[in-house]
């Protein structure tokens, strides 16, 4: 073997792979990066080296079909410098900026936020949580149940127990630690429903503990009265608030609450008795209202009884000073059963006693304060609905005189008044008029005064004035404007062209509008929109202009036709011009002695009195006659007479007034009123048939519902909400035989 093998064949090496036969070799001419242009050395060839230009790929001469990838001589490899992070760390170091990076989440920081976690695409969070929360490091508890607060408050829809086995107890286990706080004593939770202890700590967990309140009440409590706390029990309670705040928080989703109630059931109704029970103290009011809220959201899954733990918790609640406590309690105790579908009602309403039915009746007099109002009728309404109840409920309050005048006074809460129209005949008023009043002479004179385009514009305002209803055509315009204005002694006539008058149009009326109109074929319509003529021409002050209309049939126009601006002009006019009196020295009086021949008539419009053939020497009758066709002079501060169209016929409205309590868009009724007229129905139906002897050996029906059957009508007639309600309530009371 030659000494070239060994350096022949670490040549190889560093060379491209041959190529199949069918497939020519196409070498790599790709650029080197021009990014950075960095000199690179290059390797020289020797001159002793005997190269074959055939089995060299760089030279021209290259035959691909005869190399084989064995040449006998050795080639240089050429290479190029790529910059790294290796060989050129100044170039990346930008690249890598520790202080720009994006800050990488610390799961065991227990204040890292929330939305820096990426919870959406991964479970990693929740399984942390649950299983941090399950372990009961100190760590990871406080890990978990700041995430589950935000993760629960967040994405509540996403989050479910039944994803997460053992949360929920384990979530109520840790707020149970309450007692502990309060008491020194912890619970013990136990599983096994033939274990029967006789420790005061032990909770039946499984079926819960029936004896609770008695354990509860047998603890004593040692929390003091003030507020100075320690490091250890601050701690312990923020994760007891935000335990609770948790279970609060999903159990707002159905169906969490549904899994918790079927499948925790009896530690769940342990849970919510210790936490309603709380001792009255201000840093604990949140744990009993967060745990009422929880109640209003289980107790709708939940069986009850008489001797049930947790319905004797709310039903104390109902005596709290605390509005909040109130309005909880009531909306939980109400919520019993009402989304089970075989439910026989809820039976624990027999055990309310004389004083819980008179507070619960004491609520329904807070008028102003609509929770409270609102829950108490919807407890009423489930106590009513059984005859038994009833019979208590008429040994405890007074019904005639007391309960049921409760009831019906509260059919008019919250109503608004309401009005219906019914239209009994259309107002008619007199068609527009169709011709364009002509320009008095005085008036005429006045616009020639003017100059384009106001002189236009005055014109409309004395001829025209605006109506929605109304139109006129652009050419009846222009020619009317033409014909009174156009002067043919002055170039263009003297008048706006036709485009910037009917542009004019539009700027002195505001509200009329050029259109086109395309009529029937290819007729087309130009009109003005929202302008129609007046009956007369009004002065430049907006009074109508007064016409003379004597007759007189000696000359070939038989009307006078000039018009005055006021009915004083047109006075004067027609006793001096037309009945040739004499004016006296006192302005606007004239002599009305008596002639000696009959030369006065009235020859006013074709008036048929003092015709020329009944003519009269009584002077003052005959112009006295005539003053009756001339309108009574207008006093100095009058206003200018309205131009709305004559109204031929009167428009005839039927009006209803109501006071509607609130009903939603589909016309139900909602609120306190539907309640009390639900309550009224459920005792009008229950009330027994016997006599009432202390009530004048009357039935009961008729006792308490007789006396108030006028305001009921009163209330069925203004109220179209509960017209419904009311009157299947007066159908029921008129049963009675004896009604």
């Amino acid at each position: 073997m030659s000494a070239s093998t060994p350096q022949r064949t670490s040549l190889r090496q560093g060379l491209r792979q041959a190529p199949k036969v069918n497939q020519p070799f196409i070498p790599d001419t790709t650029p080197a990066r021009q990014k950075h242009n960095y000199a690179s050395p290059q390797p020289q060839m020797s001159p002793h080296l005997n190269l074959n230009p055939a089995a060299n790929p760089n030279s021209a001469q290259f035959a691909v079909e005869s190399w084989e990838g064995k040449g006998q001589t050795q080639l240089p490899m050429s290479t190029r410098e790529v910059p790294t992070p290796g060989n050129r760390p100044g170039l990346f170091s930008s690249l890598y900026d520790r202080s720009k990076m994006a800050k990488q989440p610390n799961f065991y920081d227990p204040y890292f936020p929330l939305k820096f976690l990426e919870a959406p695409r991964t479970d990693h969070i929740y399984k942390r949580a649950h299983y941090g929360l399950q372990s009961g490091t100190p760590d990871e508890v406080d890990f978990a149940l700041y995430h589950l607060v935000q993760i629960s408050n967040q994405r509540c829809d996403k989050f479910k127990f039944e994803g997460f086995p053992l949360l929920a107890e384990t979530l109520m286990q840790k707020a149970l630690d309450i007692t502990y706080l309060c008491t020194g004593v912890r619970w013990e939770f136990e599983y096994d429903p033939r274990f029967q202890s006789e420790r005061v700590n032990v909770l039946n967990s499984l079926h819960g503990t029936r004896n609770i309140l008695d354990k509860i009440r047998n603890i004593p409590v040692n929390l003091p009265d003030d507020n100075l706390e320690t490091q250890e029990f601050t701690h312990a309670l923020r994760n007891v608030k935000e335990a609770i705040l948790v279970l609060r928080n999903m159990v707002l989703l159905k169906e969490n609450a549904y899994y918790v109630s079927c499948y925790a059931s009896g530690l769940l109704r342990d849970f919510l008795v210790v936490l309603i029970n709380v001792p009255k103290h201000s840093r604990l009011n949140e744990l009993k209202n967060d745990a009422l809220d929880i109640a209003e959201e289980v107790t709708k899954f939940m069986r009850t009884d008489p001797q049930d733990p947790l319905w004797i918790s709310l039903v104390n609640c109902l005596d709290s000073p605390d509005r909040a406590h109130i309005v909880r309690a009531l909306w939980a105790l109400t919520h019993f059963s009402t989304e089970l579908e075989e439910s026989d009602g809820n039976r624990a309403l027999e055990s309310l006693s004389k004083s819980t039915l008179q507070q619960l009746y004491y609520h329904t007099l807070l008028e102003l304060d609509t929770d409270i109002l609102s829950g108490a009728l919807d407890l009423w309404y489930q106590y009513t609905l059984s005859p038994d109840n009833i019979e208590t409920l008429m040994d405890v309050i007074n019904l005639p005189i007391v309960f049921i005048p409760r009831m019906i006074a509260l059919l008019t809460h919250g109503a608004r008044p309401n009005k219906k129209e019914t239209v009994l005949q259309e107002e008619k008023v007199a068609p527009p008029p169709s011709d364009i009043p002509r320009v008095p002479a005085e008036l005429l004179e006045k616009l020639m005064g003017l100059s384009e385009p106001e002189r236009s514009s005055q014109w409309l305002r004395c001829c025209f004035v605006e109506d929605a209803e109304c139109e006129i055509t652009q050419i009846a315009l222009w020619q009317a404007y033409q014909s009174r204005f156009a002067d043919s002694r002055v170039p263009g006539g003297g008048v706006l062209p036709a485009a910037e008058f009917i542009k004019n149009v539009s700027n002195t009326f505001t509200n009329a509008q050029a259109q086109v109109i395309n009529g029937p074929g290819t007729a087309t319509k130009f009109i003005i929109k929202g302008i129609r003529p007046l009956e007369t021409a009004y002065t430049f002050d907006g009074f109508p202009y007064q016409y003379c209309k004597w007759q007189d049939h000696s000359k070939p126009s038989k009307m006078c036709q000039r018009a005055f601006g006021s009915p004083t002009d047109l006075r004067h006019h027609v006793f001096a011009d037309h009945m040739n009196l004499e004016p006296e020295e006192t302005a606007g009086q004239f002599k009305l002695e008596a002639a000696e021949t009959p030369i006065h008539t009235c020859q006013w419009d074709n008036c048929a009195r003092f015709r020329a053939s009944a003519s009269s020497t009584n002077t003052a009758m005959v112009a006295g006659h005539v003053s009756s066709h001339i309108a009574e002079d207008r006093p100095a501060d009058a206003k200018p007479p309205s131009t709305k169209r004559l109204v031929l016929q009167e428009r005839i409205v039927r009006k209803w007034y109501y006071m509607d309590t609130p009903f939603n868009e589909k016309g139900e009724p909602f609120g306190v009123a539907y309640k009390a007229a639900l309550v009224l129905r459920n005792l009008a139906r229950g009330l027994p048939n016997r006599v009432a002897t202390k009530h004048g050996g009357l039935s009961w029906k008729k006792t308490c519902f007789v006396s108030h059957r006028p305001k009921i009508m009163e209330v069925w007639d203004r109220n179209r909400a509960l017209r419904k309600e009311l009157t299947e309530l007066i159908m029921i009371i008129e049963k009675e035989d004896d009604y």
